[in-house]
Order: structure tokens, then C-alpha cells, then sequence
């Protein structure tokens, strides 16, 4: 059986309101960036492949640290592991906190949506600036897998499609003793994106800083970002239909950081 471990390879500070549509642009939160490796199988398999180095405190335009080839290599050194011994990289979107570091992993097999793949050399206009053509389009010399939907890509893990933050989104379904997770990339920011707050919270976001989350009359809250909010909505119930609720990994939320699963 597999066990997964997010590995923080960086942090990057945005508006809540890219966590939680309609929340505050003015405020900024912090939240970790991870690669995610899935052990406990006969192949090496890594989840996302982080965010380019910051500079001058700024990762992409966003404020941030960490990040780069180095980062990439600490983390993976924390599970006695190098890009070059991957056997498998599984791409969640072609976002830039989640491919930068992709070419370093030259002997794997890489795995993105088709969809994923013609929108983000195609982007819709509100999403150009999360897209960088130098990212991907080195994955074309590489051994790359586009996957048409929903696919088994090792014994007992899955890509599973959930469009509506981008067009070709892919959670990872990763069977465990304690049944399947889902590692759900950035379809879900944060856990509150989908166990919503029925009265106010505050919670402590990777940089100590506290943070007010607002109550929610709805099931699920979406993301800031999102190219359709109907296939998001969609995509919810389907990750419901995949694990148990509480079996769903959100993409950059701190409680992760430090944990394995199960």
C-alpha cells in the first residue's frame, strides 16, 4: 500500500481572494508550495514539480521564498530521493507554482491532461500571466503522456479529471491501508475551500500570520481562479464520488506541512 508526503519546497504569499472568491484582495496569505511523493510501490512517483527560485523576494510576481532547482532537491532529499531516480511525474496543471521544476525530472514518464496541455499554450486571458511557455514546452523533449481523462497510471493510482480552476486539471487517487486519498491539486486551495466555516474562523497561515475566513452558506467555496464555475462545482461532487471527504488533499494548505498520509 502507498503512503503520501507533501514536501514544502517554497512559500508564496497572495491575496485571500485567489483562496476564497470574493474574500479580501487587499490582505495577503501565505501558503506553502509542495511536491508530493507517493512511496510504498515498486516505482518512484513524484506529484507537481514546484515553483521557479524567488528573486529579490518575489516568486512570479508574488511575494515568496524558496523555490528553484535547490528547494526542489532539499525536499526530495527528505525522502531519500533525487528528480533523476523518478520514475513517474504526475503534473497536476501547468500552473508556474507547479511545473517550474519539471525538466529536472529527465527520466521519468510525465503525466498532464491533454486539456491541460492545448489550454495552457492557449490560455484564456485571465490566465496568461499563470501560464510561462518556458516551463512547458520543454516537457515536448521529454517522455511526455498526454491522458484523455480519467486513467490508471500505476497499480492502485489513478489521474482523475476536475476541471474548473483550468481546463485539464487532474487529481491523483492513491490507494492506502486507510482506503484512497486524492491528492486534489489546487482544485482545492485549502481544507476550508471545501469544509467551509459555518460562523467566522481564524487560522494561522505558513507565515504565522492569522487570518479570517468568513462563514459560507454553500457546500463548497471556490477559488479566486477558475475558468469555468460550473465544471468547479462539478468537479466537487466527482472528487466526493472518488475518496471520502476527509481523505481530499488541498493543494497549498500549512496543516499539511510535516505530515504523511495516512
Amino acid at each position: 500500500m502507498y503512503r503520501i508526503t507533501p514536501l514544502k519546497m517554497a512559500e508564496i504569499s497572495v491575496p485571500i481572494g485567489v483562496v476564497q472568491m470574493m474574500g479580501d484582495m487587499r490582505a495577503l496569505v501565505t501558503g506553502p508550495v509542495f511536491v508530493w511523493v507517493i512511496d510504498g510501490g515498486d516505482e518512484k512517483i513524484v506529484v507537481d514539480a514546484g515553483v521557479e527560485e524567488a528573486k529579490n523576494g518575489l516568486v512570479h510576481g508574488f511575494p515568496g521564498k524558496g523555490g528553484g532547482e535547490k528547494s526542489l532537491r532539499e525536499a526530495l532529499e527528505r525522502a531519500n530521493m533525487k528528480p533523476e531516480d523518478v520514475d513517474k511525474l504526475i503534473i497536476t496543471h501547468l500552473h508556474f507554482d507547479h511545473v517550474a521544476n519539471a525538466k529536472l525530472f529527465h527520466n521519468a514518464r510525465i503525466y498532464v491532461q491533454k486539456r491541460e496541455w492545448e489550454s495552457a499554450l492557449n490560455p484564456p486571458m485571465h490566465y496568461r500571466q499563470t501560464y510561462d511557455e518556458n516551463m512547458i514546452l520543454p516537457l515536448e523533449e521529454m517522455d511526455l503522456c498526454l491522458v484523455c481523462g480519467d486513467a490508471e497510471v500505476a497499480e492502485g493510482i489513478r489521474v482523475v479529471l476536475l476541471p474548473g480552476h483550468t481546463k485539464g486539471l487532474q487529481g491523483v487517487s492513491v490507494r492506502t491501508e486507510k482506503g484512497d486519498y486524492l491528492i486534489a491539486g489546487d482544485h482545492f486551495y485549502t481544507y476550508f475551500n471545501f469544509f467551509p466555516p459555518k460562523q467566522q474562523v481564524e487560522f494561522t497561515d505558513a507565515a504565522g500570520n492569522k487570518v479570517q475566513f468568513p462563514p459560507a452558506t454553500t457546500p463548497f467555496v471556490p477559488p479566486g481562479l477558475h475558468v469555468d464555475l460550473s465544471e468547479w462545482y462539478e468537479s466537487c461532487f466527482k472528487a466526493l464520488s472518488t475518496v471520502r471527504k476527509q481523505n481530499i488533499l488541498p493543494g497549498h494548505d500549512p496543516s499539511l506541512d510535516g505530515r504523511s498520509f495516512p
